[in-house]
């Protein structure tokens, strides 16, 4: 009986080849009519309902609740816990994810009830996916990490592996690029020892998505196309939904528009006889963005929009993020600014709902208590075994080399220490010494500024105001000697409003007074439209900010305005100020001659320097993304303390 109970778990998470599971089928529904056992009968019931969800969820569904029925009636607590899972499973290839997680709940609950410890770990596997598809992810890894304790306790290599690839979604959509691919690339060279189909499929469609993610299209299809061989002999036609999808994507990333339609329809194609809709969510949010890559609109927004909504119907947050991000793109593509604002707005709550902080650091402090935890273990285990070897010898060595381990250790820490001192000493002087540069330099600027306007102003006024007076005194002897005097008055006007404009330029009285967006409003309304158009857009800087950032960041964009004007010879330039709860980002965009970024050469004058070095000062970043002829893009991101 133990054996066919770990049978039955196992069919939770494993594919045999079609012509193994036709074989199979049969044997399994003979042996299902000949048996009196009723919980034998519970049990093959069990197993042919979760084999039969990937192909036809809605039997499987039908076969477990006669299963639970049955167990129920028996009071069989086993039967009745791996039916919950059965029919949390079915649900989830469906998209219901509630009822999914509500199934795998109740399964959770019995496990724990009769302390079987593989029925609790695949309902923690059942409702990792659930956080995951809802976009949970602290609460995914959770869970996902104390099922897996669970496994690699009791050697199952299977669960081991869908918990690692699962993981493996998880940082993806998390961004977390390199931690996906290492999980990933671990679990590839164990595809020898795997004899789960299904299990290989993932994977290979996992690391075709992080590879496509990276620009590696190549190498991408190339693991479709094995996942795709696969799929046919196991005759597992609900994930090659996933394999069509990644070869769409990488066929529209290469402009390669009809193919990756073709491929996105093949997904609606299968996504669609399984009901299921948060993957219809992605395909119907890649085909808005196909659309919006062809300038496309009605059709893209016509997507998008049926994305929105199926999101909406499965609480999909990541779907329904993506699709009002591209939304605010197709909007301010047709210029209807007032949605473009409003889309973006919406992508940003729910991405503020699905990734903060707090998630961010308590996915840490899981990974760092399971990775403790797992050291710990094994540091018992190999003390138990050399304690059961000769305890005697043994542990006098491995004290002697604990002390020696210590005192090497210790010595190590004292230098690391003592090095990551004198780091942190000369960062903390060079902060110093660029802060004190700056301020110079800004005190200098106000000094000047006020003696152009306080003395040289001034005295420049107090001239034309004389000259104006002479002016009614004097007698001049033909009207062209009154013309040169008029001229010499409006020579010494202008000479005063000269330097009253370069004073405050030199020190904005909007940056004092009104805070950083007015001051570089004020700036670029004093540029003549006839030498370039610019048009700024700011965010989120309703509140004063630093004095420091400010004025750094105005200087900045002061710089940047300078050098576009001198040197692009483009007509217009677009300038981004937004603050949200990562920081600052600031993107000045020119349709000028642009220039080659990648030679070293063009960032060795003092006009980049400066903009690098102030920058830096704020432990900020900048970008510079420019090629001849394409004009410049300089994104700037500073962060917030």
């Amino acid at each position: 009986m133990k054996s066919s109970l770990l049978l039955l778990l196992c069919s939770l998470c494993t594919g045999f080849n079609s012509y193994a599971q036709n074989k199979k089928f049969d044997s399994l529904y003979l042996e299902l009519s000949k048996t009196r056992d009723t919980k034998t009968r519970i049990n093959i019931t069990n197993y042919i309902a979760a084999e039969l969800r990937s192909s036809n969820a809605d039997s499987a569904l039908a076969l477990a609740q006669s299963a639970l029925k049955l167990a129920t009636q028996e009071n069989y607590a086993f039967g009745a816990g791996t039916s919950y899972l059965c029919i949390a499973l079915a649900n989830g290839i469906k998209s219901r994810y509630e009822l999914s997680n509500e199934y795998a709940q109740k399964a959770l609950a019995i496990a724990d009830k009769i302390k079987n410890d593989s029925l609790k770990a695949y309902s923690l596997l059942v409702i990792t996916s659930y956080h995951y598809n809802k976009g949970n992810y602290d609460v995914a890894i959770e869970n996902a990490l104390a099922g897996i304790k669970i496994f690699e306790k009791k050697g199952d290599v299977t669960g081991i592996l869908k918990t690692k690839v699962l993981m493996s979604q998880v940082y993806q959509l998390k961004n977390d690029i390199p931690r996906a691919e290492n999980i990933l690339q671990e679990s590839l060279t164990l595809f020898p020892k795997i004899e789960d189909a299904k299990i290989k499929i993932n994977i290979l469609h996992t690391l075709a998505n992080v590879y496509g993610m990276q620009g590696k299209y190549r190498e991408a299809l190339a693991l479709d196309s094995a996942g795709l061989v696969i799929c046919e002999t196991e005759n597992a036609d609900f994930l090659k939904s996933a394999l069509y999808d990644n070869m769409a994507n990488c066929y529209m990333y290469s402009n390669r528009f009809e193919e990756a339609k073709k491929y996105f329809y093949l997904c609606l194609q299968i996504d669609s006889s399984f009901d299921n809709k948060k993957q219809m969510s992605d395909t119907y949010l890649n085909l808005g963005n196909l659309m919006l890559m062809q300038k496309k609109y009605n059709e893209a927004k016509n997507y998008l929009f049926h994305s929105v909504s199926l999101a909406d119907s499965t609480g999909y947050k990541q779907g329904k993020y993506g699709a009002f991000l591209l939304l605010s793109d197709l909007f301010k593509a047709t210029n209807e600014n007032e949605k473009a604002l409003s889309s973006l707005q919406k992508a940003y709550a729910i991405k503020d709902s699905i990734i903060n902080e707090n998630t961010e650091s308590k996915i840490v402090e899981l990974e760092t208590l399971y990775q403790s935890e797992k050291k710990e273990q094994k540091l018992k285990l190999q003390k138990a075994e050399i304690t059961r070897k000769n305890y005697l010898l043994w542990g006098l060595i491995a004290g002697g080399a604990l002390l020696i381990l210590s005192g090497f250790t210790f010595y190590r820490k004292r230098q690391i220490a003592h090095k990551m001192s004198l780091q942190a000493e000369v960062m903390r002087q060079q902060d110093l010494a660029t802060k004190a540069i700056i301020n110079a330099e800004e005190n200098e600027r106000k000094r000047i500024a006020a003696d152009l306007h306080d003395g040289v102003g001034q005295m420049m006024s107090a001239a034309k105001m004389n000259l104006s007076a002479f002016e009614n005194e004097l007698l001049f002897k033909d009207e062209e000697q009154k013309i040169s005097f008029d001229k010499l008055i409006g020579l010494v006007d202008e000479s005063c409003k000269e330097i009253r404009s370069v004073s405050h330029q030199m020190m904005p009285n909007a940056l004092l007074k009104c805070g950083l967006a007015s001051a570089v409003k004020e700036f670029i309304d004093k540029i003549d439209t006839r030498i370039i158009k610019i048009n700024l857009y700011t965010e989120g800087l309703n509140e004063r900010l630093d004095s420091n950032v400010e004025t750094v960041l105005y200087r900045v964009i002061q710089e940047c305005v300078n050098n576009v004007i001198k040197h692009s010879g483009g007509s217009k330039l677009d300038i981004s100020l937004i603050k949200d709860t990562d920081g600052i980002a600031a993107t000045v965009e020119d349709d000028g001659r642009g220039f080659d970024s990648t030679e070293k050469q063009h960032f060795e004058g003092i006009g980049l320097k400066n903009i690098t070095s102030r920058i830096e000062f704020l432990k900020g970043t900048v970008d510079f993304d420019s090629a001849p002829g394409k004009g410049t893009l300089i994104a700037i991101h500073v962060p917030l303390a």
